[in-house]
């Protein structure tokens, strides 16, 4: 098994997700998945991404946020300091919105931003972008109405439940607009090695198995991220499965 948490299995959020046709039935069994990792607030946005219609992109798409906050958010028009957005569509990681301020020089407006999104019950903060080829620009924000958090979930592990999302959510998409999403293909050799990636084997251990130099199993994985528009292990891997490239 991938990974669990409470008892529920990424593999049960891909069988739930997998058959699933509408955008709203999506974003609850979604929203679910993460109450069980402990973040009740949702917000999925789509800044841009040539395999989705214009009409179905934006900011809080589907959102849980406070209702006050996103309004404020608006009138304010927040986007031009908001800290989190910026990191978002500058990076691939996912990120704790806590680390903006050791990591970042932000200025005090961006400061105080974030100490009026907590003040509005938006606390432990997390940004998972979507940022992918052709400039795709897309995210999820993750909150808690509590201030406190114990355990934190591991980052790859909501990582791994968000582009899982992504994926259903632009497959939904595309089907009611009558379009097809752009497909990668994968070479029998490049989907042998992602099946042993998502059975988390390095490369060195891959190299062994197939026999071949790590050198070249690191080359065919970096040309597996370039199709898929990923920059890890975890997320090729649940790409990889959700896309039927690969079974486990």
């Amino acid at each position: 098994m991938l990974f669990s948490a409470s008892g529920y299995m990424f593999e049960d959020f891909v069988q739930d997700t997998s058959e699933i046709t509408s955008r709203e039935k999506l974003y609850e069994v979604f929203r679910e998945a993460m109450g069980e990792l402990g973040y009740d607030r949702v917000n999925f946005s789509i800044g841009r991404d040539q395999d989705i219609p214009a009409s179905d992109m934006g900011f809080g798409l589907l959102s849980n946020y406070p209702v006050d906050w996103q309004n404020y958010y608006t009138e304010k028009n927040f986007v031009k300091i908001d800290p989190v957005f910026r990191c978002a569509v500058s990076q691939y990681g996912p990120f704790r919105w806590s680390d903006l301020e050791r990591k970042l020089r932000l200025s005090d407006k961006q400061i105080r931003f974030l100490r009026m999104g907590e003040e509005a019950g938006l606390n432990n903060g997390i940004g998972i972008p979507f940022n992918g080829p052709r400039l795709q620009i897309a995210g999820v924000g993750l909150a808690t109405s509590a201030k406190q958090i114990k355990p934190y979930a591991k980052l790859d592990l909501i990582s791994a439940y968000c582009n899982q999302f992504y994926t259903v959510y632009k497959r939904i998409v595309a089907k009611s607009h009558g379009l097809t999403p752009e497909m990668a293909v994968l070479s029998s050799r490049e989907r042998e090695i992602l099946t042993w990636v998502a059975h988390g084997k390095t490369d060195d251990d891959i190299g062994c198995i197939l026999g071949i130099s790590s050198n070249t199993v690191d080359y065919h994985i970096r040309n597996i991220y370039g199709k898929l528009g990923v920059n890890n292990r975890v997320v090729a891997a649940i790409k990889g499965i959700s896309n039927g490239f690969i079974e486990l």
